[in-house]
């Protein structure tokens, strides 16, 4: 019988972990900071989680993790500060209809 199981690479792994850690830390540090907080459960969903003030003000929130780019048009960047070269997020057409923030974390 055929495994139905998606073999993934490394570098996915990596990129995983650093979401999953970055939505986790920004889960806490809302909670910290008083809100009360909602994860989404389904993985096609276009926010990662809710938000609620204590007044009852609702924010769905997509969190992205900043990363930047090693290369540039084929020069390489080591040689330069880490935030040199941001690669920025912009909202889907779906996210910017819905009115959901981005929030963007780092990861040490």
């Amino acid at each position: 019988m055929a495994s139905d199981k998606k073999i993934i690479s490394e570098r996915q792994k990596k990129t995983s972990i650093k979401g999953t850690v970055g939505e986790y830390e920004a889960i806490a540090n809302l909670t910290r900071q008083g809100y009360f907080v909602a994860k989404a459960v389904d993985p096609a969903c276009p926010f990662d989680i809710v938000i609620v003030d204590r007044n009852g003000k609702i924010t769905l929130i997509d969190i992205k993790t900043n990363t930047f780019r090693k290369n540039k048009k084929g020069k390489s960047l080591k040689d330069k500060p880490k935030g040199s070269y941001k690669i920025h997020r912009s909202p889907t057409k779906e996210q910017k209809r819905l009115g959901i923030k981005l929030m963007m974390v780092d990861y040490d």
